[in-house]
């Protein structure tokens, strides 16, 4: 019903309220309203506490540390064509910075500086009185396709050849002869890329034996510290016939598991080392000190003696420690095997 009233001229129309119709639609509408409002609320919540935490992740975040320099020289890899990209082979860029330090040795060597960023790279030689340093997110990547990698002569203390009869793989970092290198940098990665080699040796598809990641050879004065190995073709730091080497604050890694003979530290035929506060989590021997191999290594004749080993936290699937063939007879020191499936800490010295 419509109540009219009049007042002069003016007529007004007062409709009563549908309040059973009214009441549900402004309830309705106002539910609506205040859950939109509670969402756009939330949601800005959100995006504060966001901004807040990645503040402080950025205000925390410590600054890039600059690169020391070690040598009365450095160079930046990049000073010879170097292309961080992982895909740009730089393997000639590694060889003329190399080549350049060669010629500093009189004036105290030079240091090489690989800086952030994926440098794919062949096999490649050190130098005497040199210092490679891979800064915070350096890579060096191996080149997956074998035929870049160079053929060497077997070892002289293991004859015929590891696994293959005949030339071996050469190592992806390799050094002969040389006296006073370092290999250190701020926790960068030499990483092998070994799991190409891996499949190809479990399908036989290789006619050579693989090689090492990092093999030093007939050397002394050697430091590898503050850096990651991983994924190696094979051995993963092999110095041969060295002495006085330093291994320290070094991680290896590779799978427990379908990674072959990927021995963390193989010292063989080594003289006064320490390989101390390292991490080592690979599918073989976390360290075997070898001598060379069955009669080959007798012949040799190059014990490994006083090697001290400190303060390691060693995992595999294999023994986390081992020695093999001709230690010396009045150095020898028989080392404890540990079970399967466990992790070795090595606190206490253990010296041969």
């Amino acid at each position: 019903m419509v109540e009219t009233a009049s007042f002069g001229r003016f007529h007004f129309n007062h409709h009563r309220p549908d309040l059973k119709r009214w009441i549900p639609a402004f309830l309705s509408s106002h539910r609506t309203l205040f859950t939109i409002l509670w969402i756009a609320a939330f949601a800005s919540v959100f995006v504060w506490q966001r901004n807040i935490v990645e503040g402080l992740l950025t205000f925390r975040r410590a600054p890039a540390r600059p690169l020391p320099r070690l040598r009365p020289v450095a160079y930046n890899l990049t000073d010879f064509g170097g292309v961080g990209d992982g895909v740009t082979a730089n393997t000639e860029a590694f060889e003329r910075a190399i080549s350049a330090i060669s010629k500093l040795g009189k004036k105290g060597g030079g240091q090489l500086n690989v800086p952030a960023g994926n440098w794919l790279t062949a096999p490649f030689n050190l130098t005497s009185h040199m210092t490679l340093f891979l800064d915070q997110d350096a890579v060096i990547l191996g080149i997956q396709d074998e035929k870049y990698w160079p053929l060497m002569p077997p070892l002289p203390s293991y004859g015929y050849g590891r696994e293959h009869r005949g030339a071996r793989y050469g190592s992806l970092i390799h050094g002969q002869n040389l006296k006073d290198v370092v290999i250190t940098g701020h926790n960068g990665t030499i990483n092998g890329q070994g799991q190409t080699w891996w499949k190809k040796y479990r399908q036989k598809l290789l006619n050579h034996t693989r090689g090492p990641l990092v093999q030093i050879m007939w050397s002394s004065d050697i430091v590898i510290s503050n850096i990651t190995l991983r994924d190696s073709p094979f051995w993963t730091l092999h110095p041969y016939d060295c002495k006085n080497v330093t291994i320290k604050n070094v991680t290896i890694l590779a799978p427990i598991f379908e990674a072959p003979n990927t021995d963390g530290i193989d010292p063989d035929s080594c003289e006064d080392m320490v390989i101390e506060d390292c991490y080592i989590s690979v599918g073989d021997d976390g360290i075997a000190i070898k001598s060379g191999w069955d009669q080959y290594g007798v012949a040799y004749g190059r014990p490994s003696v006083n090697i001290l080993i400190r303060n390691l936290v060693i995992r595999s699937m294999v023994r986390q420690m081992s020695e093999t063939c001709c230690i010396s007879p009045n150095r020898l020191m028989p080392l404890k095997y540990y079970p399967e499936w466990s992790s070795m800490s090595l606190s206490p010295p253990l010296v041969m």
